[in-house]
């Protein structure tokens, strides 16, 4: 994949653009270290990758955006948790880029603002806490990983990221060493993932210190479908594609921009799974695709932290 480096033209810190009346996600500050899909991990249900406007084989980093982002934090009147980040792994094996995530969470730290890191890198966690020690004892951040596979079907959900059993022992390095970690399921892909496998995920990431989960079954456009599907016709897994199939009843030639799982498919999976994680001492949060009813109780949100603070100047 080539790695070009550009400058970002608009501004750096943005927000998701669901509308007010059926968001479910809190306020962020979202931060892009590149252009949508730029990553090397290039797992088949990247919602990212599968942009329209995603350029799949290129990684464009964006070489202004320190000093773009410390201009934009100078003139906040309110800081919304920064999100590190929705549209590329920020730890991800590449210098520049786990560089540029580290710059800026100095900044983060140097402002005292509240800021989330989102990946399935093991290493690139390891090295972030080596080389910004400070994160040991910063009570404004937390890391959500994501584990969505047993290691048998990683070959499928994301074969070039770091091994499961890695991420599982990098959130118990971090979780003995106080810091907050989220598990993140997501997405469960339905027919080919099963509730013996979500049992073990949850068994593994309470072993590893986790306390809560977020999940979804996740939703795909033609892209990303075929991405998966494919993936799938080349593995031991081929015969569970029929199945995928059915639970998000795709088609090929269908004019539908979005599949995903029948409403009532979505509702019976995310109860059994909530129900599971709470007989797990886990509590529990559905991604975007249920309301907060799915949800465990008393939540200040579906990030299920209480380090994510708004901060007002």
């Amino acid at each position: 994949m080539e790695i070009l480096e550009n400058a970002l033209k608009g501004k750096v810190i943005h927000d998701f653009p669901y509308p007010i009346k059926t968001r479910k996600c809190p306020h962020a500050s979202l931060v892009s270290l590149t252009n949508p899909g730029g990553c090397v991990y290039c797992c088949p249900m990247c919602y990212a990758r599968a942009y329209p406007w995603s350029i799949t084989d290129k990684i464009i980093i964006y070489k202004n955006l320190v000093e773009k982002l410390s201009s934009e934090i100078e003139k906040l009147n309110i800081a919304f948790p920064f999100y590190l980040s929705q549209v590329t792994d920020p730890l991800q094996p590449i210098e520049k880029i786990k560089e540029l995530t580290f710059q800026i969470v100095r900044i983060l730290i140097s402002k005292r603002l509240s800021f989330k890191i989102v990946t399935k890198s093991a290493k690139g966690v390891k090295e972030l806490i080596e080389k910004n020690k400070e994160l040991l004892k910063y009570p404004y951040w937390f890391l959500e990983m994501t584990v969505e596979a047993t290691p048998e079907k990683q070959i499928i959900t994301s074969p070039n990221a770091s091994p499961i059993k890695e991420r599982l022992e990098v959130i118990k390095y971090l979780t003995e060493k106080g810091i907050e970690v989220v598990g993140r399921t997501d997405p469960t892909i339905l027919g080919l993932i099963d509730w013996e496998d979500l049992a073990w995920l949850i068994d593994n990431l309470k072993n590893a210190g986790v306390k809560h989960i977020i999940a979804s079954c996740g939703y795909y456009n033609k892209v990303s479908m075929e991405n998966l599907l494919n993936r799938m016709k080349n593995s031991i897994f081929r015969e569970r594609i029929k199945k995928v199939i059915n639970f998000y009843q795709y088609h090929p030639n269908s004019k539908k921009k979005k599949f995903l799982a029948p409403l009532k498919i979505r509702i019976d999976f995310h109860t059994k799974f909530k129900k599971l994680c709470e007989g797990n001492n886990l509590t529990y949060a559905v991604c975007q695709e249920l309301p907060k009813e799915y949800d465990s109780k008393n939540l200040v949100s579906c990030e299920g932290s209480k380090r994510n603070f708004v901060h007002i100047k």
